[in-house]
């Protein structure tokens, strides 16, 4: 996600546009009109695409850059807005799962087998979040004492998990709106304040 939660690798580049650029970009596709196309979009654009907003926290050069023309709040305030982007992405995302579940319906085969994939990997990206979370609570006190820079890497090093699965949910997001034909004008990535796995 900027779409949040998970593992972000270079060739996810988010824009910064949070506003609904989709729009159909297949003449003809079968999908264009019909309701689970209406309610994937509606929930793409109400969950997924706000998700944006946190593609600064997903390296420690984001981060940087971000606050090269405006004031650092302090590692104390820099931590609680990571860990509430986090929150929010794992909010958003759980709408988007629970859309898909339960408003998304179609009849059509392979996009049956598209959506419940989606809710799969969707689930386990709730979950790396939610660990995420876990490790940042953990960070200790006397970290506050930390150098701007090292505090920054130190939070960073905190949200890596082995064996995220972002890149994967990131990837069927894709597949799914090129086979409903949708265009988001950017390579909108469902992770947010995250890190690059280490293996």
């Amino acid at each position: 996600l900027g779409v949040f939660g998970c593992n972000n690798k270079a060739d996810n580049t988010p824009n910064d546009n949070t506003t609904n650029n989709t729009t159909n970009n297949t003449e003809g596709n079968k999908y264009e009109g019909t309701e689970y196309y209406r309610q994937y979009n509606d929930l793409y654009s109400t969950n997924i695409t706000p998700l944006n907003n946190y593609t600064m926290y997903g390296t420690v050069e984001g981060v940087n850059n971000n606050y090269k023309n405006k004031e650092y709040p302090g590692n104390e305030k820099y931590l609680n807005e990571v860990k509430e982007a986090y929150r929010d992405s794992r909010d958003k995302l759980q709408s988007f799962v629970d859309g898909l579940k339960n408003d998304a319906k179609t009849e059509d085969a392979n996009l049956k087998a598209a959506n419940d994939e989606l809710i799969a990997e969707g689930e386990k990206l709730i979950k790396d979040i939610d660990a995420k979370i876990k490790k940042l609570d953990e960070v200790p006190k006397d970290a506050y004492d930390k150098t701007q820079d090292e505090f920054i890497n130190l939070v960073n090093d905190t949200t890596k998990l082995e064996n995220e699965t972002t890149n994967e949910f990131d990837k069927m997001i894709r597949d799914m709106n090129k086979m409903l034909g949708i265009n988001t004008n950017s390579n909108t990535t469902t992770t947010k304040p995250s890190t690059k796995t280490t293996k």
